[in-house]
Parts: C-alpha cells; sequence; structure tokens
C-alpha cells in the first residue's frame, strides 16, 4: 500500500520543548546547571495527598526514578544533594514569555502558537531560510539562542507539519545527540512505522491502544497498513483520523489553526474529509 503525498501540505514546522522546564528554571534562578542538578519540583496543596511531584531534573529522574505528576513526596531518597522547591507559577509564565519573544524573532505571530507552557508550534516554512542552511540548522540556532539568553535547554521536532514535528519531538528527539528530530513524508516508513509501543504516539491512549491491539493492531505499521474502512467502522471518525496519524498525514496550518474547545487540542483540520 502506498499514499501519493503530492497534494498533501509540505511546510517547514518546529514543535520544541522546554526540558524539564520548571525545574530547570528553578535550577538557573539558583545559579546551577539544569542537567547535572538534582531538583525537584513540589507541590504541597491539601488535595495532592502528601506533596505531589510536578517536575524533576533529568538528573533526579535519571537517579532516583522520579515521574513528575506521578511521584510523591513519599517517593523522595533522603538525600542532601536532592534540592525539593515549592512551584513558582509566575514566575515559569514570565519564562515562557520571554522564550516565545524569541521565537518571534524567527517567525511572524500569526505562525507561532504557544501550545503549552513549555512547548511551542512553530511555522517556518517561508522564514527559515532566512536563518540557515537547513531546518536542522536553523533548530540548532534556535537552541543555541535560547541557551545564551536564558539558560534553558530545549529539545526540537521537526516535521513538513505539526503532527510529524509532534512525533519527531516526542519519539526520537530525545535519543539524538543534539536533541532534535525530524520527520517528513519521504520517511515516514523508517520513522512512524518503526514505533511499536503505541502510546509513544501522541492522541493514543491506553484505551485506544487497547481497542487497536483487539483488532490486531499493535504497532504503526499496523495501523498503517488497516483496512480504513474497517477502522472507520469500529471507531468511527477516531478511526480515520488513526489512520492518517499512521501516514503522518496532518492538514493544520497554524495561522489557521482550529483548537478543539473541550481538549484544548488542535484538530487534523481536514484530514479525515478527504482520505
Amino acid at each position: 500500500m502506498a499514499y501519493d503525498y503530492s497534494h498533501e501540505p509540505h511546510r517547514t514546522v518546529f514543535l520544541i520543548d522546554n526540558k524539564s522546564f520548571y525545574a530547570s528554571v528553578e535550577s538557573i534562578e539558583r545559579g546551577l546547571n539544569p542537567l547535572r542538578t538534582l531538583l525537584v519540583v513540589m507541590s504541597e496543596q491539601e488535595n495532592t495527598n502528601g506533596g505531589l511531584i510536578l517536575a524533576t531534573s533529568p538528573m533526579a529522574k535519571k537517579i532516583y526514578g522520579l515521574k513528575s505528576n506521578v511521584s510523591r513526596q513519599r517517593d523522595l531518597p533522603v538525600d542532601k544533594h536532592l534540592i525539593v522547591v515549592p512551584p513558582r507559577m509566575n514566575l515559569y509564565i514570565k519564562k515562557n514569555l520571554a522564550i516565545n519573544d524569541i521565537f518571534r524573532e524567527f517567525v511572524a505571530n500569526e505562525d507561532l502558537w504557544p501550545y503549552s507552557i513549555d512547548e511551542s508550534i512553530l511555522d517556518l516554512t517561508h522564514t527559515w531560510r532566512l536563518f540557515g542552511k537547513t531546518p536542522r540548522a536553523v533548530a540548532q540556532l534556535i537552541q543555541h539562542t535560547i541557551r545564551h539568553r536564558l539558560g534553558l535547554y530545549t529539545t526540537v521536532g521537526i516535521g513538513d507539519n505539526p503532527l510529524q514535528a509532534k512525533i519527531a519531538l516526542d519519539v526520537y528527539a530525545k535519543h539524538d545527540p543534539n536533541l532534535i528530530g525530524q520527520i517528513s513524508y519521504q520517511t515516514v516508513p523508517d520513522t512512524i512505522w518503526q514505533i511499536t509501543n503505541m502510546t509513544d504516539v501522541w492522541s493514543i491512549g491506553q484505551r485506544t491502544a487497547a481497542h487497536l491491539a483487539r483488532m490486531g493492531i499493535t504497532t504503526m505499521k499496523q495501523l498503517a497498513h488497516a483496512n480504513p474502512y474497517a477502522l472507520k467502522q469500529e471507531l468511527g471518525i477516531i478511526g480515520t483520523q488513526l489512520f492518517a496519524l499512521a501516514w503522518g498525514i496532518d492538514r493544520t496550518k497554524i495561522s489557521e489553526r482550529v483548537i478543539n474547545p473541550r481538549t484544548k487540542h488542535w484538530q487534523l483540520t481536514g484530514s479525515a474529509a478527504r482520505l
């Protein structure tokens, strides 16, 4: 089975994530290296059942196995080198605004989407050539600019559309020496189809993965080669969107994005209609 991508939008989209954002900001505020510091940000509100760890530095995650929004105060080791701090949301918002101001040096405002407090989507289709010879070179320039001005490390996913950029960020950037992942229509078989843990993919949760498994679909390659009509019959419009996902298709244009008011997520605009 093959798919003709000639009619799909070919853009240059970056999805940029601030690595361990809260913990990194707290480390930098203390003059510490955010990648080497043992630090956690912990909420002590009453409804967190003894304190919820909101963020962990990369080193704390590696050494202690602590997980953001999962681990609690009782999971903390007794270690004098571990720094435990309360959250400072106003500070994180201030840093987020500063980061997005840097992004506006590379894209027009309508081509920037601050997707969350630690992730932004940039459509550099019309501007990347002003800053480097390749999209990857531009990604490195943005990383270096943020690192130099704010001390923060960032990971970048690059794609022909936001979906590809998101998967490149979530699955491949963390394994790259420069913290950059890249997917294009041409590399879908070598990237998206190689994913065997379905829940690693944006928008596929445990319930959806379990439903697909009952249909005999346990990898992204199997999903891409499933019968799209059977997927739609079994899962409705979600089945059609999953099929598009497996082929790396997303027709969202950042400047014309549609936001789902319930989930606050972008939608794969038009994907289901024309498959």
